[in-house]
């Protein structure tokens, strides 16, 4: 059993990634449900918009302030809010160009409420993440828990009332200004932006390797949706994005717990490598269990579930089912190594094994266009997560093999001298 502080931090990383994650499903069953399949299909349009822009500038500043020294621990924080402004407003000018041209026929006043969304988000205190620096998890579940649970109330309540898409997108812009109020709150220090030139090369150098995973995580999780939204109508894209929803949630679930909670105690361990691998393989050893568990479970699951939630019109076909659940249960089983290299600062590891994920898109899209099935664009997707796993097992088992050797060679030296002692 763990001891009981840590299955305390477990609870409370597990209780906030929960609560984002069965937000963001609870929303797009209260769209379906109050708006309709195509007003949802066109709602997670514009989420996968956002999301690729904001990977597309994303230099893991929340997490190098975690692993910065402290004696450069104010600049850096003062660095990453200096970059966070800037994303914001690259992040709303894309918005506001897009419903300019009106994209995907979305009425303007969508992106505009999004756009001050992103914008607000820019000003983001990331002081309250610098208390997972001491296994701290509680402010994160404040700012960003209640901020997403009373987000998804105001979108059930307001469009009850007025069912529109656009009054969506002003409950997000809302929610967007909570979320930035409790976040200086939370925060406990005084908000800064600088971008000092020395910390701003350090913050590219480690976030660099990991916005680059990050746009190739976006399409190696999201490639799929991406390509079929531009062939399928706004009511077929919503059902299979439905189902895709149930398997992704779960699997963002568990990665995100995996790497908030994890990371932390992994960096702790990285000076004793026996320490540090043992923890790895404990952590891979619940992954293999975790993925069995997930795909039994989706498999014989997800058409009820859909059912219930969504009505007959969103069941699926088997085949379908057990090609979805099998890419997501693989990609669980390259979190704990992921994590591992990026607790040694070698985030080009993660970066690697997602591009061999992405050409495994960029060939789905192939065989799609050239008249291929959605069978053989998911199975395409299923061995892309399975030769992404091996090259990134690979690649980590290469580069830290000195550190085994080192080791081994110290226990030999250390039998040595007890032997020549006796």
């Amino acid at each position: 059993m763990p001891k009981l502080p840590m299955a305390k931090k477990l609870s409370t990383v597990a209780g906030n990634h929960l609560l984002l994650e069965g937000c963001v499903f609870l929303r797009n069953v209260i769209i379906a449900r109050l708006l309709g399949a195509e007003s949802l299909g066109e709602f997670i349009f514009l989420i996968l918009a956002i999301r690729l822009f904001a990977m597309s500038t994303d230099l893991a500043t929340e997490r190098y302030i975690l692993q910065v020294d402290q004696n450069r621990l104010k600049a850096a924080l003062a660095g990453s809010h200096a970059i966070a402004q800037i994303r914001g407003l690259f992040l709303a000018a894309m918005l506001l160009l897009m419903g300019l041209h009106n994209v995907h026929n979305i009425s303007f006043a969508c992106y505009a409420f999004l756009a001050g969304s992103a914008l607000i988000r820019g000003f983001t205190h990331q002081g309250y993440r610098l208390k997972q620096r001491t296994l701290n998890f509680t402010p994160a579940l404040y700012v960003e828990g209640s901020t997403m649970l009373l987000g998804t109330f105001a979108i059930f309540t307001s469009i009850s009332v007025v069912p529109s898409l656009e009054i969506v997108c002003a409950c997000m812009l809302a929610q967007a200004g909570m979320h930035t109020a409790l976040s200086h709150i939370f925060s406990g220090e005084s908000y800064k932006a600088a971008a000092h030139k020395e910390t701003f090369v350090d913050m590219v150098k480690f976030g660099f390797p990991l916005l680059l995973t990050s746009l190739t995580m976006f399409w190696s999780m999201q490639g799929e949706r991406v390509i079929l939204s531009s062939i399928m109508s706004s009511s077929e894209f919503a059902h299979f994005s439905m189902l895709f929803q149930l398997a992704l949630v779960p699997a963002l679930l568990i990665g995100r717990i995996a790497l908030t909670l994890g990371l932390p105690i992994l960096v702790l361990a990285k000076e004793n490598w026996n320490n540090f691998s043992s923890r790895v393989t404990a952590f891979q050893v619940a992954a293999y269990g975790i993925m069995f568990v997930f795909f039994m479970s989706f498999v014989i699951l997800v058409n009820p579930t859909l059912t219930m939630l969504f009505g007959a019109d969103f069941k699926a076909e088997m085949m379908i089912i057990i090609l979805v659940g099998l890419a997501q249960s693989i990609r669980l089983c390259r979190t704990p190594v992921s994590i591992a290299a990026q607790a040694l600062g070698q985030t080009d590891i993660p970066l690697k094994a997602n591009i061999i994920r992405v050409v495994a898109s960029v060939l789905g899209a192939f065989f799609i266009y050239t008249g291929g099935s959605l069978q053989m664009l998911l199975a395409t997707a299923c061995v892309g997560e399975i030769l992404a796993c091996v090259v990134q097992s690979i690649l980590f088992t290469a580069r830290n093999r000195v550190p085994t050797q080192k080791f081994a060679r110290r226990a030999s030296t250390i039998k040595s001298n007890l032997r020549e002692a006796n």
